[in-house]
């Protein structure tokens, strides 16, 4: 597969995973209340930005960032970089003999 295709079908399968994420929740995130020493638990959260709780709950996206921009922006290039390495060894070029 030419490298100009495998960039456009890995931004094209990124910004599909990212209009997903924000009606399903596929995004793993941590989620623990607003105290001191918060025990944390893992779950699957959703990008919508009208659903977040804002009741002195703490939700860490990835178990890296509380922004959801930045949620944003790790959930397209995690999932592009993905998508490029799995078109590069799915998709491999035929060879002519």
């Amino acid at each position: 597969m030419q490298f100009k295709k495998r960039l456009m079908y890995s931004g094209i399968i990124a910004a599909a995973t990212l209009v997903v994420s924000i009606f399903i929740p596929i995004i793993p995130c941590r989620i623990a209340p607003g105290i001191p020493n918060p025990t944390y638990k893992w779950t699957l959260c959703s990008l919508n930005p009208d659903k977040l709780s804002g009741l002195g709950s703490i939700t860490e996206y990835f178990g890296y960032t509380t922004s959801l921009t930045d949620t944003y922006m790790l959930t397209i290039l995690l999932t592009f970089v993905v998508a490029m390495v799995l078109l590069h060894y799915v998709a491999k070029k035929k060879k002519k003999n």
